[in-house]
């Protein structure tokens, strides 16, 4: 049963990976080509009213694998590991709120706890690589450069964390373009009406 969670979480951390490059790759590329903008725009109206559903069901995902991976399988938490889930645990409550109340504000609070645990996953993810970079926070007992897997030889814990931070990151950017087109939708329209 762990290898097939495993297979499936890394399945989707690629899934994740391919929607953050593609968003990098619009996002930036937009700014450069017409048809890159048409499908950047495209891309953000397709997930239109859908953007805190979509973080949420990420941050759900994730933190039920965090759970399932300590709790079932019995691999403990290192310190690092801890600090990204107090980063994405609260996210499901934030999100669950803002999804129930429809509220684009939550990118406000949400984009900076992501980024935070994108960081920390990030420099976690360092460590495993280079374990001479593990610092006094890490003990011995529970080492932050162990993996318990890598998965398709490059895909560990905090880097599934990494993706599912990033791809919150993606949805509060997207959420913040269309609020914006919203806003200046609505302003128009008010304009037009005087």
């Amino acid at each position: 049963m762990f290898e097939t969670m495993r297979l499936f979480f890394a399945l989707l951390t690629v899934v994740a990976n391919v929607l953050v490059v593609g968003g990098l790759v619009l996002a930036i590329g937009g700014r450069f080509s017409a048809r890159l903008a048409d499908l950047r725009t495209r891309a953000a109206e397709a997930v239109a009213g859908r953007e805190i559903t979509l973080a949420l069901i990420v941050a759900a995902v994730a933190t039920f694998g965090s759970l399932y991976l300590s709790e079932v399988e019995d691999l403990i938490p290192c310190t690092y590991c801890w600090y990204q889930r107090i980063a994405m645990y609260p996210l499901v409550v934030l999100f669950g709120i803002a999804a129930w109340r429809r509220d684009p504000e939550i990118r406000h609070y949400a984009a900076p706890l992501a980024g935070i645990g994108l960081l920390i996953a990030g420099y976690h993810y360092l460590i495993q690589q280079v374990p001479s970079l593990s610092g006094p926070a890490c003990s011995s007992v529970i080492p932050c450069s162990a993996s318990y897997f890598y998965e398709f030889g490059f895909i560990s814990i905090p880097y599934m964390a990494g993706r599912a931070f990033a791809l919150i990151l993606m949805f509060m950017l997207i959420l913040h373009a269309n609020s914006g087109r919203d806003a200046a939708l609505l302003t128009s329209a008010t304009s037009d009406d005087a």
